[in-house]
């Protein structure tokens, strides 16, 4: 049988064979390249929502190290400087459970963790100046990430249901 083709014919056929399995290569590169980027992309927003929580609490936690401009803020602002403390304070820590859940539902960190953090984050959430600040910030976050809180922090029950995260991507 392959005494019936010409050289040219060998030549020609290894070329098509060639050429399909570097485009089958260029195909699975030109995807797992999308995979990496689509990382990368999560990943930065959830470092760049990050690095404004951290923006922020630098920015406070200067202010509170300066008695004296605290002050002159607190009174030019018309603030109960106390009440006001709290409100940040209390800010700080949902927002602390706002970067991990964007990192636990943007994959960046593993979901084994999960479990460990809700425990940790139902514990500060239960406290009655942080519960209060939420009822009073909530509208300023994702649904989704309202319904994280509400359903799985705030009210933790025995019989809890599974996460609010979005589910794992299908494995490819």
């Amino acid at each position: 049988m392959i005494g019936e083709f010409s050289i040219d014919d060998i030549s020609t056929i290894l070329m098509v064979a060639f050429t399909c399995v570097i485009t089958v290569a260029n195909i699975l590169l030109w995807l797992a390249t999308l995979r990496t980027i689509k990382l990368q992309v999560i990943s930065n927003y959830s470092l760049n929502h990050q690095s404004i929580v951290n923006g922020h609490r630098e920015l406070f936690l200067g202010l509170l190290q300066q008695p004296d401009i605290l002050q002159k803020f607190a009174k030019a602002n018309n603030l109960d400087l106390e009440q006001w403390e709290l409100q940040i304070i209390s800010s700080f820590f949902i927002n602390h459970a706002f970067i991990h859940y964007l990192n636990f539902s943007n994959r960046t960190l593993d979901k084994t963790y999960l479990e460990g953090f809700k425990r940790d984050a139902q514990e500060y959430l239960s406290l009655p100046t942080i519960e209060a600040h939420w009822q009073a910030a909530r509208l300023g976050y994702s649904a989704a990430f309202r319904k994280f809180v509400e359903e799985e922090l705030m009210a933790p029950t025995s019989d809890s249901p599974a996460s609010t995260l979005p589910p794992a991507p299908a494995k490819s």
